[in-house]
């Protein structure tokens, strides 16, 4: 069973892979992005490359990514992702409806209930 931060983490990776890439301004490799996404979390958050690279697949076949390959043949070739405008879109998208959660949970968490008399 997954704790509750996995879950988390689950649930968000498209969003803050998304992010990543569009904050770098630049292509990055699957790796790359790991690295990137366990600094963010200041290592609170593993991302494992069973995860990411499916989701990176995933993401491309949806049309929210675009990949190359960058190296020459013969040599360490790396394939790198970028966001595509329909990615933008979907970040926007997603990026409205976690605030909206965000606030929401955050209502209900800090609701103090009024203590019986």
């Amino acid at each position: 069973m997954l704790s509750v931060r996995q879950q988390m983490r689950k649930g968000t990776t498209t969003l803050v892979i998304l992010k990543l890439l569009v904050d770098r301004g630049e292509p990055m490799y699957g790796y790359q992005i790991i690295r990137h996404l366990e600094e963010r979390s200041d290592g609170y958050f593993q991302f494992k490359e069973g995860l990411i690279y499916p989701r990176l697949h995933q993401m491309e076949r949806e049309g929210l990514l675009r990949s190359e390959w960058l190296g020459e043949p013969g040599t360490r070739r790396r394939k790198v992702y970028a966001v595509t405008e329909t990615g933008h879109r979907r970040l926007e998208e997603e990026l409205d409806q976690w605030r909206t959660f965000r606030a929401t949970l955050n209502r209900m968490l800090d609701t103090v209930p009024e203590s019986a008399s």
